[in-house]
């Protein structure tokens, strides 16, 4: 009796674990379209003020060298607050050991860590965290990354800060998504065979071209991070239903085996009664005969 009991616990508890993750599974693929909406929109943001940005690079001054060497890099590792995810963090850890091989011992990283992964992982290979926003990467807003962009200007301004990389993980689809690291100060994505800028007219306006470039350099910068940010919160989710969805079909298949089990060791129970009540049967038309 304390078997059938104990079976029945557990496929109570496998059915409500089951409902749990399925839950979680779903609620988390509701999300995803609206989050790579936002990524979406702050792409087409960002990729209007590049345009700008080449515009005042190539017809208003020559701009910093873009040649200098690297010695004072910073690094954004954008991580999970929490597991539960499958690959996402592991993939990033990856992507933050290539960053660090490339860059060398000759160039000082001063990373900027989002997420308690991270910074974990980070700790752990003794590396120089100056800054660790304790937020949960879903609740980055545009106010929030405007004011880490202002961060990095006035990093740029002081020449705190030769190299700016991104390491994040890009979302492109429901089932897919890929970690990555990306340079994005200083150099900028240039179009292919894009064709020289011609102008026949003079713009007249009262800053100074440094001034204008900042300005543009600063609003691209937010987009792009702001881009980034959404695409790697996307991409969490992603991991994590993917993650929900093996769990959900492994309790299916441990559930499946349990009822299994509970119907098997019911019967034989039952095969084992009917068996005694037959030979009680025939004990007794012995006795009587």
């Amino acid at each position: 009796m304390s078997s059938t009991n104990q079976a029945q616990k557990t496929i109570k508890a496998l059915n409500s674990t089951h409902k749990i993750v399925h839950v979680t599974e779903l609620a988390t693929l509701g999300k995803l379209p609206q989050l790579r909406e936002k990524s979406e929109a702050a792409v087409s943001y960002y990729e209007t003020i590049l345009k700008s940005l080449r515009w005042v690079r190539e017809t208003m001054h020559n701009g910093k060298n873009q040649t200098a060497t690297e010695k004072n890099v910073t690094a954004i590792a954008v991580t999970s607050e929490r597991g539960l995810c499958g690959a996402y963090n592991s993939d990033v850890f990856s992507k933050i050991n290539q960053l660090i091989e490339s860059l060398g011992d000759q160039v000082t990283i001063n990373w900027v860590v989002i997420g308690e992964q991270g910074h974990r992982y980070l700790t752990k290979l003794g590396q120089n965290i100056t800054a660790y926003l304790q937020v949960s990467l879903e609740n980055i807003d545009l106010e929030t990354t405007t004011a880490i962009t202002a961060d990095f200007i006035d990093q740029i301004n002081s020449q705190q800060m030769d190299a700016l990389y991104v390491v994040f993980t890009k979302y492109f689809n429901a089932v897919h998504s890929e970690a990555m690291y990306e340079k994005i100060y200083p150099d900028i994505p240039e179009e292919e065979g894009l064709k020289p800028i011609e102008v026949d007219y003079v713009l007249d306006y009262e800053e100074d071209d440094e001034q204008v470039e900042q300005l543009l350099l600063e609003n691209y910068l937010c987009g792009l991070l702001y881009s980034m940010f959404r695409y790697s919160v996307a991409s969490e989710y992603c991991m994590r239903r993917i993650a929900m969805k093996q769990a959900k079909d492994n309790i299916q298949k441990q559930l499946d085996e349990a009822i299994f089990d509970a119907r098997k060791k019911s019967l034989q129970q039952k095969t084992s009664e009917l068996l005694d009540i037959i030979s009680g049967a025939q004990t007794i038309r012995k006795e009587e005969e």
